[in-house]
């Protein structure tokens, strides 16, 4: 499929502007920000429906923290109201665990790896569902770090739509025995940084590692000097199974939501402050500590509950992305 269509929305970034809003609007800036997302979303679905009639799956794609759940169920719920039943598949599911899982050469387990997954098992996924709608899906238990036993049948029907989600689901290995014009390919990441009139405030990186240090206490009991630790990690395994593969994209979402340092600061900072000077991510918190004051503070109450923000700060979101 071509990519004319991949260009991405770009939203005000600067500094001032955010934090003036901060001030005296936050939640307009809020409801503006929440609505244009959607508004972006829906308009890529209308055009699923459009143009790509023959198409049974969404390979959506992004980075660590890039808030792919959310936007997979924005997706879902988008093209349900179009008429078409529409389920999501997330990649996780599929990891091997266990013994199977490759090494990194420090000897930790390669999660950030393609070959992490089992990709076979995908395969057939994927085209059972192209053939007939249906597939057995495994599930995948993050405490234990093993595969579970029961497996979950989906069977969206012979004209249903699939949206495999997962920060591997661009890499070909998974989709180029497929039939032409079957999958669509969907890039989801932040795309755009905050700055103010000397230059770069925060950067898209750094906005995605703040959603993750949140995300990783809230959820995985991680605290942040350890997120920031295997942070190298996994931009390393980004640039090497994700990143090479974004430009082959029907449609890219520039997930940045400018308010989020406003919101996120109050969840962060506070975990930043607890690593000690001895640490060798001291420098690194306090770097990223000052950057989140920069920002005026918002009342995280203002966020929606179905927001992408939810992913990393709780409430009704999942807690993916």
């Amino acid at each position: 499929m071509s990519n004319f269509g991949s260009g991405y929305i770009k939203y005000i970034n600067h500094l001032e502007q955010i934090n003036d809003c901060a001030l005296s609007d936050p939640r307009r800036m809020i409801g503006e920000v929440e609505t244009a997302y959607r508004e972006h979303i829906e308009s890529i679905a209308r055009s699923i429906v459009s143009h790509y009639g023959e198409a049974k799956v969404c390979m959506l794609a992004g980075p660590s923290a890039s808030g792919k759940t959310t936007t997979a169920m924005i997706l879902r719920d988008c093209l349900t109201a179009l008429g078409v039943t529409a389920a999501i598949v997330s990649l996780d599911d599929f990891y091997l665990g266990g013994d199977e899982t490759p090494m990194l050469p420090n000897g930790e387990k390669d999660y950030e790896s393609v070959r992490a997954l089992d990709i076979p098992r995908i395969k057939s996924c994927l085209q059972g569902v192209i053939a007939a709608g249906r597939c057995t899906l495994p599930r995948y238990d993050f405490t234990t770090g093993r595969r579970m036993d029961e497996t979950v049948r989906l069977d969206v029907g012979e004209k249903g739509f699939v949206i495999f989600e997962g920060i591997h689901a661009l890499n070909p290995v998974f989709t180029e025995d497929l039939p032409e014009r079957c999958a669509i390919k969907l890039y989801v990441s932040v795309k755009q940084n905050i700055q103010d009139a000397n230059g770069e405030v925060i950067s898209p990186m750094d906005l995605r590692l703040v959603r993750r240090v949140a995300r990783d206490v809230l959820y995985r009991g991680t605290g942040a000097e350890r997120t920031l630790a295997l942070w190298p990690n996994v931009v390393e395994g980004e640039d090497r199974y994700i990143r090479p593969y974004r430009l082959a994209a029907d449609y890219t979402v520039n997930s940045v939501h400018i308010y989020e340092p406003c919101v996120l600061r109050g969840h962060v900072i506070p975990l930043l402050r607890e690593i000690r000077e001895e640490s060798p991510l001291y420098r690194k918190a306090r770097d990223l500590e000052a950057r989140l004051m920069r920002f005026e503070p918002v009342d995280g109450a203002l966020v929606p509950e179905n927001s992408m923000l939810r992913e990393f700060m709780g409430g009704t979101g999942e807690h993916a992305g």
